[in-house]
């Protein structure tokens, strides 16, 4: 049997209750040529019944891993690993996609070339109100760099899209040291990007965000709590460590992940040592230091 194009991964834990609709958008598609991959993060409910009552009826590939929990991030890249597809879109439990989202995708990636180096096609969100989330890009085709488009052109609220599998595979992480620490933000490996490549960006929506914010259960609503610090900390210290040299022409961004990188490192508890030998500049290292006593009024 032929590889699919794409590989869509769904990371679940106790999502029973969100993933009919995942799936009911997914069968949908006007592009049928991708799996939906389901990895099951420990989850108590009826989820590994529900995917398969699923694979009885799509028309389309879908593969179950269940695993012990072991949260979001580390279950996205054993995602990463079990992928069969050339694309990769990550699609959150809670989550739809309006039915021509993998055509749109797809088309667009066939329509660049190798020259451009694009490692990821970025579109935009709606939520379940058909309100866009955040802001349009400000052309159509756009290409630029995760930093630029946040800090340069201003370009707020949640985006969504399809990269290359092969450069996920190309990220470098430690997983061992990120083990059974909890949450851990995207931003820890989305950051990697820019040292790879370009985001192409088109003003077409293929994702439905459902903002289900008395959901218990969403990381969204706990993202800051101090029990999330390692977490943060790190993702705050994958920005220092991608973007250092942005301190010279946008000093503001990089002075802001400084403070919180210093907030959630002495939250979990970390050394000035520690903190310090964690980032790879100098001058990252001496800004460290020397803001280190001010910390506690962060």
């Amino acid at each position: 049997m032929n590889a699919p194009k794409v590989t869509i991964l769904t990371p679940s834990y106790n999502r029973a209750h969100t993933l009919p609709r995942v799936f009911e958008s997914l069968q949908k598609q006007t592009f049928k040529d991708f799996e939906w991959l389901v990895i099951d993060d420990g989850s108590t409910d009826n989820t590994k019944d529900l995917v398969e009552e699923f694979q009885k009826t799509a028309d389309f590939k879908v593969r179950y891993y269940y695993q012990q929990n072991q949260h979001k991030f580390l279950t996205f890249f054993r995602g990463i690993d079990l992928a069969e597809g050339k694309y990769f879109s990550p699609l959150d439990s809670d989550d739809a996609l309006p039915i021509d989202s993998m055509e749109i995708l797809v088309n667009t990636w066939d329509q660049i070339s190798d020259h451009q180096n694009i490692v990821f096609v970025s579109t935009l969100c709606e939520d379940q109100f058909g309100n866009i989330v955040g802001d349009r890009f400000p052309k159509d085709p756009f290409i630029c760099s995760i930093f630029d488009m946040r800090y340069k052109y201003k370009i707020k609220g949640d985006k969504w899209g399809m990269g290359k599998t092969e450069i996920y595979k190309k990220m470098k992480l430690n997983f061992g040291n990120l083990a059974g620490k909890g949450f851990i933000p995207e931003g820890v490996f989305q950051f990697q990007f820019d040292k790879l490549g370009f985001h192409y960006c088109i003003n077409k929506v293929t994702r439905i965000y459902f903002r289900d914010k008395d959901d218990e259960q969403s990381l969204a609503n706990q993202f800051y709590d101090h029990k999330n610090a390692f977490g943060l900390a790190e993702n705050y210290k994958a920005f220092l460590n991608a973007y250092s040299s942005k301190i010279w022409t946008n000093p503001m961004p990089v002075i802001r992940n400084l403070g919180g990188y210093l907030k959630f490192s002495k939250v979990d508890g970390r050394s000035l040592k520690k903190i310090s030998s964690d980032l790879k500049s100098v001058e990252m290292k001496m800004l460290a230091t020397l803001l280190y006593p001010f910390s506690k009024f962060i």
